[in-house]
């Protein structure tokens, strides 16, 4: 079984110690971290990759980034093939637009609207992680998700 850690809209210039202590605590005992666009500076990335990174580009990041990061991504895991994009357009209208993105997925993770989501389309997962800054719900989010015989996804609230 195979633990990912996910999050999307960190929008964060620099690493803060509030983001270390999410990172170091929440997602402790992770196998792999996917964070699914707008991170927004170079300097995440880079305490990121501290981990087993595997990450997409968002509309709001900067220019080091776009150089660096791919707009979508394939990961298998466990067997399971796994579409990673950061998704674009009105929020109501993301899920449609990443669905757009890949074919023959058992799972993709997006980031975007700002809004926890977890929902199937057929044997296709849809994971939103939410949002650490300017959550739309009010509340900020992470995911995570166990990869084995089973998928299972949750959301975990931080502060």
């Amino acid at each position: 079984m195979t633990r990912i850690g996910v999050l999307s809209d960190s929008h964060l210039s620099r690493v803060t110690e509030e983001f270390k202590l999410l990172v170091q605590g929440v997602f402790q005992d992770v196998d792999i971290i996917i964070h699914a666009g707008d991170m927004v500076s170079r300097a995440i990335y880079d305490y990121l990759c501290n981990w087993d990174l595997r990450a997409v580009k968002g509309n709001m990041d900067d220019f080091d980034l776009d150089n660096i990061l791919p707009r979508k991504r394939i990961e298998v895991v466990e067997g399971r093939r796994v579409g990673i994009v950061h998704g674009r357009g009105a929020p109501y209208s993301v899920e449609q637009v990443v669905l757009s993105e890949f074919t023959d997925m058992d799972m993709i993770i997006f980031g975007h609207s700002h809004v926890p989501t977890y929902t199937k389309k057929g044997d296709l997962i849809l994971f939103n992680p939410g949002a650490l800054r300017n959550p739309a719900i009010g509340k900020k989010t992470v995911g995570m998700i166990e990869i084995g015989a089973e998928i299972t996804c949750r959301h975990v609230e931080v502060p």
